[in-house]
Parts: C-alpha cells; structure tokens; sequence
C-alpha cells in the first residue's frame, strides 16, 4: 500500500518574525529538516515538501536531501487549504497513491512512532485516520485516495478540518497530544529548545 507524504510548509510565519522554516530547533537540524527527516524514517518513499512564502529558504535549506520534491504553492496566501488541494493535485498526477499524509513542519514535537501508528491503522483500514489533540481532530492526518477530489478543491484557511469532521465519514483517529505543539513565536521556539536540552 504506497502512502504519499506531505508536509505542509508554506505560511508566512508572520508571528514568528523571520522564517522559522530554518530556524534551529535543537540537535543540529531546522524545523523544517526535521519534519523531511522523520517523514523520511518512515520508509524509502518520496517526501513532498510544499513551500510558499518561504520557497528559497527551504529550497536551501533542503538542498543536499535526496528523495524530496518540492510542491511550490504560489497562491499561499490563500491559506492550508489551497496548500492541500495543490499537494494532491501534483501528487496524485505523478503516481498511483492509497492515500496521502499530511503534517505541518512546525509540528516539532512528532515522532517516527507516531506517523508509524497512523499508517499502521490505514494500512489495517484505508478510511480517513488523524490525531485526537484531546479537544480538537487534526493533522498529521491520512486520506484515502478516494478523498482526492474533495482535497483538491479545499480553498480555506482552515485546512481539512471539515473532512476531519464530516458525520458522513468515518474517522479513525489516535491519541496524540504532541501533535497539538507547534512554533509560532520565538518565545515558544525557545521554550521548546530549552525543554528538550
């Protein structure tokens, strides 16, 4: 069952002043080095990796990794959705998929066994899988392939947040309150850094 991967990585990071994309967040790796690394771990695939505001700094930054394709949205601006629906788009053109992965890079707190649960409850039951933050269903998060034409023509800011929480659908979902961490401030980079020293 191939599973295509995505992070999501094209805001402006307008609160974090600067691109927090390359920002260090501990161990010798950017944030956005260390989204690529654990989609990476997951198994030999290609990681897609789409980009916005930031385009040239990622595309540095990323540089010297092998097995990535960057998915430059250039109507960015026009929030998570249209980064979803443009990251289907080209994915699904490109090659056959089950279904696709979908994380934000700023979700610095993610590890290999988490994403590893998630393909492993897809795999088991290929519907529509995401992490429960305990309050709220969101990203990472798994679509079949048949979700493909609803994907591709989300435009809000809002993401596939009305997918998550269609009645109509089934959605597994698993416990994982680390994924509700993300970095939006250098204050929260900071305290990240130091928790984890």
């Amino acid at each position: 069952m191939l599973i295509a991967k995505v992070v999501l990585a094209a805001g402006q990071s307008s609160r974090f002043d600067g691109c927090k994309l390359i920002a260090d967040v501990g161990l010798g790796q950017t944030m956005i080095e260390h989204a690529v690394n654990t989609l990476q771990a997951l198994d030999d695939t290609p990681v897609y990796v789409v980009t916005g505001a930031w385009h040239k700094e990622v595309a540095r930054a990323l540089a010297g990794y092998k097995n990535i394709e960057l998915i430059e949205n250039k109507q960015w601006s026009q929030g998570l959705g249209h980064s979803i629906a443009t990251a289907s788009q080209t994915v699904f053109k490109n090659k056959s998929f089950d279904g696709i992965l979908f994380m934000l890079a700023d979700q610095v707190e993610l590890k290999v066994a988490h994403l590893s649960e998630l393909v492993t409850g897809f795999k088991r039951n290929s519907s529509r899988w995401c992490a429960n933050y305990g309050e709220r269903l969101g990203v990472p998060a798994i679509f079949p392939a048949v979700d493909l034409s609803q994907l591709a023509s989300l435009t809000s800011d809002r993401g596939a947040q009305q997918l998550l929480r269609s009645s109509s659908e089934v959605v597994n979902t698993i416990s994982l309150s680390s994924a509700s961490v993300d970095i939006d401030t250098q204050k929260q980079l900071s305290n990240f850094i130091a928790k984890n020293e």
